[in-house]
């Protein structure tokens, strides 16, 4: 009896053995999947924080500046979709805002598995030591740094977000926080004492992780150009070769030009940017174009804040607006006869359609359906044209006008009003004033 129980028991386990060598190459062969499959779409939140609500926090140079020049990366040389990449500076930057933003209200909502989503900070940071438990924290605008854990955004809500409710395990958090500068000594504000640990980031959000600098060490605002360091070096080694260059290259490159610069310009002073990652595939290209990249929807659209991205073409405009030659008109209304008169609307969308159907590669016939629609009174359908026109041409002036008119008609009149913005920053020589007609 004895012998029969131990020939079973050795039966299930020679089973046991063949059934884990079957899985064995199918695990490998995952892994190679997992490795090789491409990047779906893409999404970003982007970061800065340089004036801060409790004046007792040090003002940080170039904080928003560093953010901007990032978001512009993204969106001019690595491919990210204008309205796939949210920019928060200052006081848009409210700590109920990044984690809405992180958590709720944008890349929860949107991202899918095998999207690759980036995140990137820059602002004051607090390494560990500062805190009763040991915890780290970024500061939000409205941070008081005397009650860091009511008002701060702790990093393992941040981590936790990633985690659980970013559904994607490609993430890529970049953080320029932690900067070097005078405070009081005798004030409890933000003692920048050293930087966050990346490997420990890393284990927590299961992604990758870059920091300015070692734990132990500060992170510098150049001497020499308007932005910090890291962001600047890190920008400057993306660039490179921008449709090939992968981010393991570009961050190799800006560790030693970030180190050089900081020894040669703080002397006794160190600055090491750390990179540690949990990625499962290939190295990441920031630029590679996304595979099936989705329109923001609409209901996702509709309930998010004004971002600072808005006011920063708005101000472009203004400062573009001693350039509007002499004769030009100074002001449009924009009415359905302006995009569209066809003499049967209901026939000419009928042709439309065929012909589109018939080029299915040219934007040109897609627009003609929207003008059309737009003629119908479809706007809804009209402004759905109009968006996956502007995925594959964002710098298209004619197509946001258009939108723009969908918005307003639709009775979304920040939505209108940012199009036109638009539509305004890619051609200096609409009019000054644009406004709507029913």
């Amino acid at each position: 009896m004895r012998f029969f129980r131990a020939a079973r028991y050795g039966l299930v386990a020679c089973i046991l053995a063949f059934l884990m060598m079957c899985h064995a190459p199918l695990v490998a062969a995952q892994q190679i999947d997992a490795a090789a499959r491409p990047i779906r779409d893409k999404w970003a939140l982007v970061i800065g924080i340089g004036d801060f609500a409790d004046k007792s926090v040090p003002r940080l140079k170039y904080a928003t500046k560093d953010a901007r020049d990032f978001y512009d990366y993204l969106i001019k040389d690595a491919h990210f979709a204008p309205d796939h990449v949210r920019l928060l500076l200052d006081d848009k930057a409210s700590e109920r805002r990044i984690m809405s933003e992180l958590g709720s209200k944008f890349l929860a909502r949107v991202v899918k598995p095998d999207d690759l989503v980036v995140i990137f900070f820059s602002t004051h940071g607090s390494p560990s030591q500062m805190d009763i438990r040991g915890k780290n924290y970024l500061c939000a605008y409205d941070t008081e740094p005397n009650d860091l854990f009511a008002t701060g955004i702790e990093m393992q809500k941040i981590l936790d977000s990633i985690q659980g409710r970013v559904l994607t395990d490609r993430v890529l958090l970049v953080l320029d926080a932690c900067h070097s500068g005078s405070t009081d000594p005798n004030a409890k504000g933000i003692i920048r004492s050293g930087n966050f640990d990346a490997e420990q980031l890393a284990e927590g959000s299961g992604q990758l992780v870059i920091c300015s600098s070692k734990p132990e060490e500060q992170s510098f605002e150049s001497k020499r150009y308007d932005n910090g360091v890291f962001t600047r070096s890190l920008l400057n080694g993306l660039r490179s070769n921008s449709s090939k260059a992968t981010l393991g290259a570009a961050f190799q490159a800006a560790k030693s030009a970030i180190a050089d610069e900081v020894r040669e310009d703080h002397p006794g002073a160190r600055q090491t940017a750390t990179m540690h990652s949990k990625w499962v595939g290939n190295d990441l290209n920031l630029a590679v174009k996304a595979d099936k990249p989705q329109a923001l929807p609409v209901s996702v659209a509709s309930e998010l804040e004004p971002d600072s991205s808005s006011a920063k073409v708005a101000m472009a405009i203004e400062s573009k607006a001693a350039e509007v030659p002499a004769g030009q008109a100074k002001k449009l209304i924009l009415n359905v006869d302006y995009f569209s008169q066809e003499a049967n609307p209901k026939t000419a969308y009928t042709e439309a359609c065929a012909q589109q159907a018939a080029h299915f590669n040219e934007p040109a016939y897609y627009f003609r359906k929207a003008k059309i629609l737009i003629q119908l009174g479809n706007y809804s359908k009209a402004e759905q044209e109009l968006k996956g026109l502007l995925v594959d041409e964002p710098n298209n002036w004619s197509y946001h006008l258009a939108r723009g008119f969908c918005y307003y008609k639709l009775g979304k009149k920040i939505a209108a009003q940012d199009q036109l913005n638009l539509a305004k920053f890619h051609n200096p020589s609409l009019p000054v004033e644009i406004g709507f007609a029913d």
